[in-house]
């Protein structure tokens, strides 16, 4: 029991007076009635039968089924019998939800039974027998009465017994509310502090009729029921929230299951296998059985292979406009450089370690129970500003209005010149951090698979990603052969210098644009004057030296503005989600299960302002006339998932699917069957293959 639950416990056995009856079969008070009853009329020696616990509960009032959720007392039996009668367990008909002010109770409202098996044994020869139970209770409303009474019932014994007609509606009542026994496949997955629950329902579920879920155990799942829980393929999803007070995962979990609402309600309960991902890696038998087996899934991945990945993603950074430039310049100063290989190796380690460094943030926030994944970092509006300040400062140094110098990373002279060991390294962390608003393909499986695994593997696949965004520059550094090929170093680097400002120019203005998009216009607009502050203190620097006075104050106060600038924009609230246009719709959980009960086929594309590969894939292919045409001759539903705020629900939809971060293209065929995962980079002719492929039933 949780700390809040026995405080909540003690505080009620304080100010409450149990209620006490007098014998007999039946008490009543202002919040409820509670009668001890038979299912037939006599005791049968030899045979089985039932009590029953009536309890007619006033309006508004409720009493606790076995888990009682946030709050609450089961109700609890303590029988005295005579020799040769035993008890059994109560036969708990599945609950109600009750929400009171954000406490999430399990329990019965109005009038229901609650079954007792009884065992009588052939030995037993008196002509009648009583029976006596002692029944706690806890009875709520805003309000609770913890309640106690003495129920006793006598009855006849003969060698056959009818049914009681008066008690029989409550007996058939309990029993369609029963739970049956299911052997549905059905997989729980924890990962810090989410909790992913996935069953395979039969093809002969109701699954129309509202769903609901209650955990048997205690304290193991948030009893709060998520909005975005949804049926879809034949699988119930109930993306739910590990209960604070769990200490030591559950190797099965205990699940009820009901479709619809009382009196037409049907429940089954089931045996769930659970698998822990917050401290070790998923068992084989925990991947979810929606998603193809695709080459790239994190969940048939092996280190192996999510390290390759790891390196070609990482190589492959280098051709981002973010990156391009700083590589391009670094490389074109090896030539003549005799110190390549040390040089080579301190990039590499910069590079590596600024990689390890951002994984160690994330794997930290993720164990402090953070609903995070890869591109965290771009969902906070202080880091997008700082970097479209600094994207801004490395354009204006490479275009001559000032040079940072070998203290501030290596840009400006050392990058060009490649002097100084210092100045490699700090410029292998420059790459790195650079390259974290950039997304290449083959980075997201290998990353999903990463943080599914213990911290050690995960730390490993990150490194890997930070050397194989150090490769090409290492290996001109091995092999001198290849630098030695270069261009000569001479005045054309100042114009090719000049050049290269501009990828970094239109970085600043794309994350500009994702941090409008986070905050709103006015945000943006404070962002855009702070980088004129900037370059205006920047080119302050360089002002002659009997000014030195002059330009420190003007430099402080430029300064100054540029911080007031980020702080005042950074500090707005978020702006609310854009509302859908023409050709696609918000993505949420259940509105993508409404449309494959409908069996509309539907394409989900998860994707962020700052990502990218999305913004391309969505240029070259989701935009064009022949993938839109297609998607409307086909009747396909559009659902578009923005992560560029943090957003937990889509956190575990790519979780789901073995992502840790965008883009993810999942493609659901018409009629159901199981869903498509697209590759990370799209051509409108994959595209398309992909639709016809899930254009008919199958």
């Amino acid at each position: 029991m949780s700390w809040k639950k026995f405080l909540w416990t003690a505080a009620l056995a304080l100010v409450a007076v149990p209620v006490l009856a007098a014998e007999g079969s039946r008490v009543a008070n202002d919040e409820l009635a509670i009668t001890l009853v038979s299912e037939q009329v006599a005791l049968v020696p030899g045979g089985s039968q039932r009590l029953g616990l009536l309890i007619e509960h006033q309006p508004h009032w409720h009493t606790y089924w076995q888990n009682a959720g946030d709050s609450g007392i089961p109700t609890k039996l303590r029988w005295h019998l005579p020799e040769g009668i035993a008890a059994g367990e109560i036969q708990w008909p599945h609950p109600q939800r009750f929400d009171l002010a954000g406490i999430i109770n399990f329990g019965y409202g109005d009038r229901v039974l609650l079954p007792v098996p009884l065992d009588v044994a052939e030995a037993v020869s008196a002509q009648t027998l009583p029976l006596a139970v002692t029944v706690d209770w806890l009875v709520c409303r805003e309000e609770c009465i913890p309640g106690r009474a003495e129920l006793r019932l006598t009855l006849p014994v003969a060698t056959e017994a009818a049914a009681d007609a008066r008690w029989a509606a409550d007996f058939a009542a309990a029993d369609a509310r029963a739970p049956v026994a299911a052997d549905w496949r059905a997989n729980v997955r924890i990962d810090h502090d989410l909790a992913q629950v996935e069953i395979e329902l039969p093809a002969d579920f109701p699954a129309a009729a509202p769903v609901d879920l209650y955990p048997v155990q205690v304290e193991v799942l948030s009893n709060t029921a998520p909005a975005d829980r949804a049926v879809h393929a034949g699988v119930l999803h109930w993306p739910a929230a590990r209960s604070d007070y769990l200490q030591d995962v559950p190797q099965t979990l205990d699940l009820v299951v009901v479709s619809g609402e009382p009196p037409n309600s049907r429940a089954w309960q089931l045996r769930a296998e659970v698998v822990d991902l917050t401290s070790a890696a998923p068992a084989a038998a925990a991947a979810d059985a929606s998603v193809p087996d695709a080459a790239g899934s994190a969940n048939s991945m092996s280190i192996a292979t999510a390290l390759l990945f790891a390196l070609l993603g990482g190589a492959i950074l280098n051709l981002m406009p973010c990156v391009f430039p700083v590589l391009t310049l670094k490389a074109l100063a090896l030539r003549g450089d005799v110190s390549h290989l040390r040089h080579g190796l301190l990039y590499a380690a910069g590079s590596v370690l600024a990689f390890l460094a951002l994984a160690a943030a994330l794997l930290a926030l993720r164990a402090a129970g953070e609903s995070l994944g890869w591109g965290f970092q771009l969902q906070s509006p202080w880091l997008i500003g700082a970097l479209v300040y600094l994207f801004f400062a490395m354009g204006l140094s490479l275009s001559g209005v000032f040079t940072f110098g070998e203290r501030l990373m290596g840009v400006g002279q050392s990058l060009t010149e490649g002097e100084g060991d210092r100045a490699a390294f700090f410029t292998g962390v420059l790459a790195a951090v650079v390259a974290s608003p950039c997304t290449a393909p083959f980075m997201g499986a290998a990353m999903g698979f990463a943080l599914t695994q213990s911290a050690a593997v995960a730390l490993l696949i990150f490194g890997m990603l930070g050397f194989g965004l150090a490769l090409p520059f290492l290996l001109l550094c091995l092999i001198p052969g290849l630098a030695d090929r270069l261009p000569r170093p001479g005045a054309w680097m100042d114009r090719f210098k000049q050049i290269l400002a501009f990828p970094l120019y239109l970085s600043a203005v794309w994350l500009l644009w994702v941090y409008g998009e986070q905050l709103g216009a006015l945000a943006m607009a404070q962002l855009a004057v702070g980088a004129v502050f900037l370059a205006f203190a920047l080119w302050l620097l360089g002002w002659p030296g009997s000014l030195r006075w002059l330009r420190g104050a003007a430099v402080a106060l430029s300064l100054l503005a540029v911080g007031y600038a980020l702080h005042a924009g950074a500090s707005q609230e978020p702006v609310s989600a854009q509302p859908a246009s023409g050709d696609h719709e918000p993505w949420t959980e259940a509105r993508l299960a409404e449309l494959r009960a409908s069996g509309q086929p539907v394409l989900v594309n998860m994707t962020a302002a700052w990502c990218i590969t999305c913004l391309a894939n969505e240029r070259v292919a989701l935009s064009t006339d022949a993938v839109r045409g297609r998607m409307k001759e086909l009747g396909m539903a559009y659902l578009k998932g923005d992560w560029t705020r943090r957003d937990d629900s889509i956190t575990r939809y790519l979780a789901q699917y073995g992502r840790s971060g965008v883009p993810l293209y999942v493609l659901y065929p018409a009629g159901g069957g199981a869903p498509r995962v697209l590759p990370q980079l799209l051509t409108p002719e994959l595209v398309l293959a992909e639709f016809d492929a899930v254009a008919a039933p199958r």
